[in-house]
């Protein structure tokens, strides 16, 4: 009941997130402050059945460094249960997007994940640290004047059979960004 709960509030939040989005004033000119500069945003996933059931939650924060090239960093949480078994798998890292025109996009991140494959007992000795660093294109879908709905294909240069958390290199990931414009 309580990943429900958890669910729920993920949900929501980002409606809200969306929902304001669309109803600030127009800006005339995007400025140079620090909050100008500035922008939050991430993704979130659920999956599940009737015994099997997978959410994460993927918040970031970017920099602006010009009205095209950003850079900032990704944390990840992902909550995995199967049966009676369950996951915590946690981690991260740096990315730079560099826009190509308003809705289009080039995207890397380099990733580090500490994860429980299903199975394991829940110790440190039985968890996988794994790297990966993702290079592809995205396509952004404004949301009013500061936000938008992005959508990401990606492929996984250092992905391995067997140790990696993800079953294929291609990944494919969706999420919003507020204050990206």
């Amino acid at each position: 009941m309580k990943m429900k709960n958890v669910l729920a509030a993920i949900i929501l939040l980002m409606a809200v997130l969306a929902v304001d989005a669309q109803y600030r004033a127009p800006r005339s000119k995007p400025g140079n402050s620090l909050s100008d500069r500035i922008y939050f945003g991430g993704g979130g996933g659920f999956s599940g059945g009737n015994q099997y059931i997978n959410v994460a939650v993927s918040p970031l924060i970017g920099y602006k460094f010009t009205d095209q090239f950003s850079g900032g960093l990704q944390i990840t949480y992902q909550y995995v249960r199967f049966i009676d078994i369950s996951a915590s798998n946690y981690g991260g890292g740096p990315f730079l997007r560099y826009n190509f025109t308003p809705k289009f996009f080039g995207y890397t991140q380099y990733e580090y994940l500490n994860y429980l494959p299903l199975g394991a007992t829940n110790s440190s000795e039985n968890r996988y640290h794994f790297n990966s660093w993702f290079v592809g294109i995205g396509y952004s879908e404004p949301l009013g004047d500061r936000a938008a709905f992005n959508i990401m294909a990606l492929y996984n240069l250092l992905h391995q059979d067997g140790r990696s958390p993800y079953r294929s290199p291609l990944l494919f990931r969706v999420g919003f960004a507020v204050g990206l414009f």
